[in-house]
């Protein structure tokens, strides 16, 4: 795997990463449990992501895995546990959820843009109505973001005229229009044809070397031997096993680690 502590600190849209302080995570999770009634899905999740890291994480379905991703944002509210992004507990009472969230990006398993949008619009909306950026600020952000993903001619086109490769590339630009300086991944690839799911990690692969703080829950194994400084394997709702690509992936230690990768590989 290429040597990844070169990579820098700003976000693409060229703005400085916030709230990074000597030593500190940007992602620091603590105890994290989650219940949907009688069904514990995370059963104590402990878990540190550094500035600069890229976190891939596997696992069986059902395993707890995009549920720990919506937690990190609060998308699911935690049983119990803490959360902590760039110094600031997302779970503590009175926590300013939205401010916390903009250090956070996160692209999903479906493209969910704003159909009556078009592909401009639909990343320029956020900023603008947050009073972030001026129209014409976000609209020069946008056709920067649309042209690192090989979207810039699209700019003027709806949702619907694009494959589902482009949608999710559009899907992330929106998501790095907010210039957060973490980006969430849950499983981007999954709802794709398998021609295209390579047009979304190319994308995913450049973001990791200018040194974008990642955590990409997915199942493209050849994506994360390659890409991820870290690979986590989620099982019942626990943390089974963690270390760099080669060795969870080639020379795992732990036997239900063993099982799965024999399944997937």
């Amino acid at each position: 795997m290429d040597d990844k502590t070169t990579k820098g600190a700003t976000t693409p849209a060229g703005a400085p990463a916030t709230g990074d302080k000597a030593g500190q995570p940007k992602i620091r999770i603590t105890g994290l449990r989650k219940s949907f009634g009688d069904n514990e899905v995370l059963s104590g999740i402990d878990l540190d992501v550094q500035p600069g890291e890229v976190v891939c994480v596997i696992g069986p379905s059902g395993s707890g895995k995009s549920t720990m991703l919506r937690c990190i944002n609060r998308l699911e509210e935690p049983t119990s546990g803490d959360i902590v992004i760039d110094g600031e507990s997302i779970c503590a009472p009175g926590a300013d959820v939205d401010r916390i969230r903009r250090h956070l990006g996160m692209v999903f398993q479906q493209f969910n843009l704003f159909p009556h949008y078009s592909v401009r619009e639909n990343l320029t909306y956020a900023p603008v109505q947050l009073k972030l950026m001026g129209q014409a600020e976000a609209d020069k952000v946008a056709m920067d973001l649309l042209a690192r993903v090989g979207m810039a001619d699209k700019a003027d086109a709806m949702p619907r005229s694009l494959s589902g490769g482009q949608q999710q590339r559009v899907a992330i630009a929106r998501a790095l229009a907010m210039q957060p300086d973490i980006m969430l991944f849950d499983e981007p690839t999954s709802a794709l044809d398998p021609e295209m799911v390579h047009e979304v990690l190319d994308v995913m692969r450049e973001l990791a070397d200018d040194g974008m703080t990642m955590v990409i829950v997915t199942h493209e194994m050849g994506f994360a031997h390659d890409v991820a400084d870290r690979v986590i394997f989620i099982d019942g709702g626990v943390i089974v096993e963690q270390g760099d690509p080669e060795q969870v992936m080639h020379h795992p230690r732990n036997e239900r680690t063993k099982s799965f990768l024999s399944k997937v590989l």
